[in-house]
Parts: C-alpha cells; structure tokens; sequence
C-alpha cells in the first residue's frame, strides 16, 4: 500500500509537490506538533465623566459624544501608553518580559530570541511586545477593550491585570493635573485680592490714627447738626435780646445776653472750623479717606469676585473629572485560543491550492507559446 501511495506522489506533477503538497505538509507538521499553545486574556473599560449618563442597558450604551471629549482624549492617552516603551518596561521590571516570551518551552519559530525574532535588545523586545498587546477603542461607545497574548494563561491574565492597573493610574494623573491647572490661577487670584484687602485695610486703619478721624463724613454731619443747633440757641438769645432791649432798656439781664450770644458765636466759629477752613478741618481729610474707602471697598469686590471664581473653578473641575470604570476584569483563560491548528493548515491548503493553479495556468501559456 505504502509502494502503491508513494508511486502516485512519483507521478504527480512536481509543481504541485513543491507548491501544495510540501508547504501542506510543513503546516500539518508545525501547527499540529510543535506551535506552541498561546492563551489571551481579555478585559474591557471605559473611561467617563460625571456630566455623561450610563444608561439603564449598561454601559456598552453609554451616552454618545464621547468624541472630542476629555474622555475620548483620556482613552486615547492610555491607547498610546499601552504601546508606548514606558509600558513595555514597567511591564518587564515587575514580570521580566524576556523571561515571560523568551522561555525556552516555547517553540523556536515564535518565542522572543527565536527564529523569527533572534535578537535580544530592548527596541525589539517592544516590537514583539506590541505585537502580543492590543487595545482597540470603539469610537461610538467609547469602550476599550485590551487583549494580551501570552503563551501561559497566569501570564496573560497577570500583564492585562498589570495594564488595567496603568490605564488607572493615567486616569488619577489626568484627574490631579486637571484640578491643579483649573484651581491654581483662581487660588492664586483669591491670594492676591487678599493680600490687596489686608494693605487697603491697613493703609486706611492708619490713617484714621495718624489724622485722629474715623470716618469725616460721618463725624463732619455730627459736627455740622451741633452748630445747627447752636445757631437755633443763638437765634433763640437775640430774640428774646431784642424784646428786652425794646421793652425795658434798663434790664439787668441785658448784659447776660450779649454775653451769651457773643459765647455762641465764638463757639460756632469754632465748630464750623473744625468741618472747613483749616488744613485741620474734616474736609481737608475727607479727600484722602475717601480714596482709601474706595480702595478698600474695591478690594473687597475683587476679593468676593476672586472667590466666587474659585468656587466656580473647583465645580467645573469636579465635573470635568476622569473615571475608569472596568466593565470585564482580566479574565485566567482556561484554555488556549491560538493557534488555530485546522484552520491554519486549511488555510495554508488553500493558498496554496490558489497559488499552485495560477503557476499552473501561467507555465501552459508558456509552453503553449514555445510550441507555436
């Protein structure tokens, strides 16, 4: 039987030995004995902010217009870690990639140091790196969901794990970063305003001890109603003066009077000067009170304006903040899924197959034409 299979493989076209038959033959050998098993361990998340709702089908349907938003940006910061070389070597100080892909159960044709991947430095250890890590984001839920290869199922699972962890970490950095940039000008603003109502306050409190006023438009009103009723008092003795001096000129009290009204004078002169006329008067330092009422007054404005930034500040930071809310942990597979062992002979059968009727068609012509 064996003599009778092995004449029919001699009269075969060699064509079809070297090109289906051979290559078949190599991928039934490699993917059915020696590939190595790979396992991948997958998880999912997305990454949200408090002012967009999650709707009651979960979070696959979460609210559209994630794009061009601080989320989908967020997403896309930790797309770019997870590839990046910053990634790779977090990964191999806490697990020792090289050890991790480079182990020698693994088949030659696919393990880092292999064939296929003979070197040992660093840059082409994150090109294999990159090629066994994935995370693709859907841009109309916003959901990110990363696949790790690895050809342990504890390693898989213990790198996606590991990577879930960063893209929280990048979150939280997102989170502080934004809190301190949208916070740190409206403080310092409230610092200044304060540092402007302290000087005001100041300047003015020394004034009034320097100048002995407290308020001059306030004392020269007090000032002003004494002499109002002084002059009513004086009115008051040069009427009933003027009735002695019609009634009875000879009148002891006379000289009383024009005494008094002389006292009352004086004493209103007095008072008046102490509101205008003099470099003393309250009106000479009303001026310069004024000014620095209005400063003070002006600055506590700023100060309330400053604050209330502040405040304003602290809640759009608030709302503009990150959450990664993890929708499938790292899953441990409990069996491998690549390779596909039938599927990829098949496949290499049917390339072949297509490869072999191409070169097939192509020699007859060839031939066809010679014997013309």
């Amino acid at each position: 039987m064996l003599q009778s299979a092995w004449n029919r493989v001699k009269n075969l076209n060699k064509l079809f030995i070297y090109v289906v038959l051979l290559p078949t033959g190599l991928s039934i050998l490699y993917f059915g004995l020696i590939a190595s098993p790979v396992y991948i361990s997958e998880s999912a998340f997305v990454v949200y902010s408090p002012s967009q709702r999650i709707s009651s089908s979960g979070l696959a349907s979460l609210l559209s217009g994630l794009g061009g938003s601080n989320s989908t940006s967020a997403a896309e910061t930790i797309h770019a870690y997870v590839a990046s070389w910053d990634a790779m070597m977090a990964l191999n100080n806490a697990y020792n990639l090289k050890k991790v892909y480079g182990n020698d159960n693994i088949d030659i044709f696919d393990r880092f140091g292999g064939v296929f991947f003979p070197h040992s430095s660093y840059v082409k250890l994150l090109r294999y790196y990159q090629s066994m890590v994935t995370d693709n984001l859907d841009s109309t839920n916003g959901i990110t969901k990363l696949k790790v290869r690895a050809y342990g199922a504890e390693d898989a699972r213990k790198i996606n794990a590991f990577l879930l962890q960063k893209s929280q970490d990048i979150v939280n950095r997102l989170n502080k970063r934004a809190r301190v940039e949208g916070v740190y000008y409206a403080q310092k603003d409230v610092t200044t305003a304060e540092r402007k109502l302290r000087d005001t306050t100041i300047a003015l409190a020394n004034y009034r001890n320097q100048h002995g006023v407290f308020n001059p438009p306030a004392q020269s009103a007090l000032q002003l109603g004494m002499v109002s009723k002084l002059q009513d008092h004086l009115i008051t003795q040069k009427t009933q003066l003027d009735a002695i001096l019609t009634h009875a000129p000879g009148n002891p009290q006379i000289p009383v009077l024009q005494s008094s009204i002389k006292a009352l004078q004086g004493e209103i002169r007095a008072e008046n000067a102490k509101v205008t006329g003099s470099k003393q008067s309250l009106a000479s330092k009303d001026t310069e009170y004024e000014r620095l009422s209005v400063n003070q007054l002006l600055a506590q404005k700023l100060l309330e304006a400053a604050v209330t930034s502040l405040e304003q500040a602290r809640l759009t930071a608030q709302k503009q903040e990150l959450y990664l809310e993890t929708i499938s942990r790292p899953n441990l597979p409990d069996a491998p899924q690549e390779p596909k062992r039938f599927e990829d002979v098949l496949a290499v059968l049917l390339v072949s197959l297509m490869f072999w009727g191409v070169l097939s068609i192509l020699f007859a012509g060839i031939r066809e034409h010679h014997e013309r």
